[in-house]
């Protein structure tokens, strides 16, 4: 199997005995957490926020209960630096985490020691702490809160005979698809299947994103029902205990394969597509874009379909979650938490996936909705533009405990509560050491050296982001402004790339 199949299409039980079991007493006075966090799901794949082609009950369930969040985005529109943002309350460029952990980079994991963290400080404080599913901040057994064990070829070897003595890939011996996901065929349509072999010339190292389709693993059989399995699990066995407990669910990211019902759920001929297609050099020849021109109108719809069946497959297993409380009477007394870690194209500008340079609000925002009752007023709408590094602050907040000093990070408990307090204005987003952008209210300004990139759109008059007028002479005031704005934030940040703004 591909390490790209395992590691970043389904880290599906990466964390299989990732918990320590807390030894002292249950404090009811305490409240447990839930954290629940799928990879790559759009800001407005939600019915709540607007999604025309699924319903989404039970995420749409937790804003209800609790708040919504219509301006939420990423700090790095891939996994891992955004992970750490989560935990940490810091941006990368102070956690150091600026690229994706694994075996393509470069790049060191987090290290236990390094930063405070969410769980770490929950751990101390006696609360049971588990994780479940994706980590992708490298070995999640290195952190004192989780169970010291090799993990990821565990958990790896169990799924794989889990699946083995269920649906024998031997049976598939004479499928000829070109397209696998875990050792079973993927049926694809004609114009995936036409764009797979070019698109592995083209982009050999992502050539797997090219699997688009339907897999015959059925859905009590995938890694996610085995995730929320656990979930379920551990809930029960915790239920006399103050716990943390994160399911993190790797859909909709690629592979974007689904089984049925979820393949079929979406009548392809309705998807609209946004954006132009025009796309600024940069991107143009990224990947996204290239399997989108050769995927084609046909195939994109494809890939969009599948990709909201595979959020309603989520939402299914938020609702089980949920309803585990529900039956265990601990809704009242925790915090639940649905996010994701950055978005995805979902065919905008022709795009399939997230491998491009931009920082598009398709990539940027990300879907945030929080339940906490007695605490969190039913239908709350928070509008102000929050971070990843807020996580953190504001669920040691509502926990009750101190927040660390020195995080770029605050606490969202005042603007949840409706009460007075001065807030940012903008979203500030980074890629690698030598890419920024803000973006406020109406502007989008992006600086980066590594491509060579000045941007700038009116998201009043361009929601989709259509026009670049970085190089309209009527903008330069605005550029000026926009520039002053980033400098200001990453000076303030501690942001090192700041020396290269000026």
């Amino acid at each position: 199997m591909r390490w790209n199949e395992l590691m970043q299409r389904r880290q599906f039980l990466c964390a299989a005995g990732g918990a320590v079991r807390c030894l002292s007493a249950p404090d009811t006075s305490r409240p447990n957490l839930l954290f629940l966090m799928t990879d790559e799901q759009h800001h407005r794949s939600l019915s709540i926020t607007g999604n025309p082609y699924i319903s989404t009950p039970n995420m749409d369930r937790i804003a209800r209960e609790g708040a919504l969040f219509t301006n939420a985005t990423c700090v790095t529109p891939y996994c891992s630096p955004s992970r750490a943002s989560m935990i940490t309350g810091v941006y990368p460029h102070r956690h150091g985490i600026v690229q994706n952990v694994g075996t393509r980079s470069n790049q060191a994991p987090l290290r236990p020691d390094a930063f405070p963290t969410t769980e770490m400080t929950l751990y101390r404080q006696g609360y049971f702490t588990a994780f479940r599913g994706k980590w992708h901040l490298g070995e999640l057994g290195d952190f004192p809160c989780y169970e010291q064990f090799d993990y990821a070829a565990k958990a790896h070897q169990e799924y794989e005979e889990f699946l083995e003595k269920r649906l024998p890939a031997a049976r598939f011996a004479a499928d000829r698809s070109p397209g696998r996901y875990l050792g079973r065929p993927v049926e694809m349509t004609s114009a995936i299947r036409k764009a797979w072999e070019p698109f592995q010339k083209v982009a050999p190292s992502l050539g797997y994103i090219a699997t688009i389709g339907r897999t015959v693993i059925p859905p009590e059989l995938l890694p996610e029902t085995q995730i929320t399995n656990q979930i379920v699990r551990l809930i029960e066995e915790n239920r006399n205990r103050n716990f943390m407990i994160t399911a993190s669910w790797s859909p909709p990211h690629d592979l974007w394969v689904i089984p049925e019902p979820y393949y079929s759920m979406v009548d392809r001929k309705k998807i609209r597509l946004l954006g132009t297609g025009n796309l600024e050099a940069w991107d143009a020849r990224a990947p996204s874009k290239q399997l989108g021109d050769l995927v084609g109108e046909e195939g994109i719809r494809e890939y969009v379909a599948i990709y909201h069946g595979m959020v309603k497959y989520m939402d299914d297993q938020v609702g089980r979650v949920l309803k585990t409380l529900d039956d265990l009477g601990l809704n009242r007394n925790t915090l639940v938490v649905f996010t994701s870690d950055h978005g995805d194209m979902v065919g905008a500008h022709g795009c399939v996936g997230k491998s491009i340079f931009s920082f598009f609000d398709d990539l940027v925002r990300i879907p945030l909705v929080m339940r906490f009752p007695g605490r969190i007023k039913p239908g709350t709408v928070v509008r102000a533009p929050v971070s990843q590094i807020d996580y953190m602050p504001t669920l040691l907040d509502y926990m009750g405990l101190p927040v660390p000093e020195g995080i770029h990070g605050r606490s969202m408990r005042l603007l949840i509560e409706g009460r007075n307090t001065e807030w940012r204005d903008y979203a500030f987003c980074q890629r690698g050491a030598k890419s920024r952008m803000i973006r406020t209210e109406r502007y989008k300004y992006v600086f980066s050296r590594t491509p060579q990139v000045v941007a700038l759109y009116d998201l009043r008059e361009d929601p989709h982001e259509d026009r670049n007028i970085a190089r309209d002479p009527t903008h330069a005031a605005t550029i000026r402004m926009m520039h002053d704005r980033l400098r200001e934030v990453m000076e303030r940040d501690g942001d090192p790339f700041v020396k290269e703004v000026m």
